[in-house]
């Protein structure tokens, strides 16, 4: 399959025009929450857990790797260990992981070196959901005028309800073979759909973005047209993650990345030619993790953020601000040892770091930010 990567980039590019695409950096990738496959499996259930997101990412740098031999040593780790793994360094949910020494070493090492880290956050049910709201648009003229923001603000409130009422949402997927709406099912589908909005459409915090949401399936309703969740496959809700592998190969095209061996991926990859005005792109590769520290200690880093992705998905704001005071003292350093890995790799490079995601939990993480800065 001949990928040309031209018009992609230059839509991925105008989207973050701050980006740095260009430059050479070599890249080392590890991923958690693999899921392959997300599907409806029956009326009561999806096929695995929604609360923890799809992470790809890992360490990068410019120029030459640095020795991190040292930082391998300090962790001390058994002799029978032939490779530096996350559960080495860190275990239990992520405020446990928080607890760790290691990850103290890890951190701090990232912190003072030449090396940042980059990732690619998915968060599945969001994934699941957008489609709705951009087939909506789709059939409004008067929406499509709104813009990006207006849309990612009735995908951040549908994503809410949505996980206020997710036992009737997969029930709903499942009755109508989601996201393979039939052209005769279209308005019973929205009509249920929308029924779900009546105990939240009067507050303040639901009544703008699910009110005009309302609206705009209306409109959809008289085309009898939802473009997006129509002729695909029943259940299916995201086939592979192909595109989150081919994304960073082709907007960083003159950089080299370095994937930990995943079989699946790497034979799907080989179906691809990637062309850039028509010159064939080979600036990937797979390796054994075993014979690459650099991709061993990326996926101390994706493990990571695995938890903490997990952690924000299943706690409210006022949940977190409970736990940040009760944080110890090494847990408080590690916390805000992770943010200033984070911020000092979106500061390099804001490529660096790409989320699928709603407003809602991404939120989450600033308001960790700003109660970490006022040092609760």
């Amino acid at each position: 399959m001949d990928f040309e990567i031209n018009d992609i980039r230059r839509y991925t590019k105008m989207l973050a025009p701050t980006a740095d695409f260009d430059s050479i950096f070599t890249f080392y990738y590890d991923e958690t929450n693999n899921i392959k496959k997300f599907y409806v499996r029956d009326e009561e259930n999806f096929n695995y857990s929604f609360t923890a997101n799809f992470v790809l990412g890992g360490l990068v740098h410019l120029g030459n790797a640095p020795d991190v031999q040292t930082l391998i040593d300090g962790f001390k780790l058994q002799k029978t260990a032939k490779e530096v793994k996350f559960k080495h360094i860190a275990s239990g949910e992520f405020l446990d992981c928080l607890k760790s020494q290691k990850l103290k070493l890890f951190l701090e090492f990232i912190k003072d070196s030449n090396l940042y880290v980059h990732y690619s956050s998915l968060n599945i049910l969001y994934w699941a959901l957008v489609d709705i709201v951009d087939s909506a648009i789709a059939s409004s003229d008067t929406a499509s005028q709104l813009g990006l923001q207006f849309a990612n603000h009735l995908k951040n409130d549908l994503y809410k309800l949505s996980r206020l009422e997710i036992e009737s949402v997969i029930e709903l997927f499942y009755n109508y073979g989601y996201p393979n709406i039939k052209s005769e099912s279209i308005n019973q589908f929205i009509e249920d759909l929308t029924s779900l909005f009546d105990d939240y459409i009067d507050t303040e915090e639901h009544h703008f973005g699910l009110e005009s949401l309302r609206q705009i399936l209306k409109e959809a309703k008289k085309k009898n047209s939802l473009p997006f969740i129509m002729d695909e496959d029943d259940y299916i809700l995201l086939k592979d993650l192909t595109q989150f592998y081919l994304r960073p190969i082709y907007t960083f095209k003159n950089s080299t990345h370095i994937f930990d061996n995943e079989y699946s991926i790497s034979e799907t990859l080989k179906d691809y030619k990637i062309l850039d005005n028509g010159a064939e792109i080979k600036n990937y590769s797979f390796v054994d993790s075993q014979t690459n520290q650099l991709t061993q200690l990326s996926d101390v880093f994706v493990g990571l953020m695995g938890k903490l992705t997990n952690y924000l998905n299943t706690n409210s704001r006022e949940e977190i601000k409970t736990d940040l005071g009760l944080l110890t003292d090494i847990q408080k350093e590690n916390l805000d040892l992770l943010i200033n890995v984070i911020d000092k790799s979106h500061d390099k490079n804001i490529g660096f770091i790409h989320n699928t995601d709603s407003y809602e939990e991404m939120s989450k993480m600033d308001e960790i930010r700003k109660i970490r800065k006022n040092g609760c």
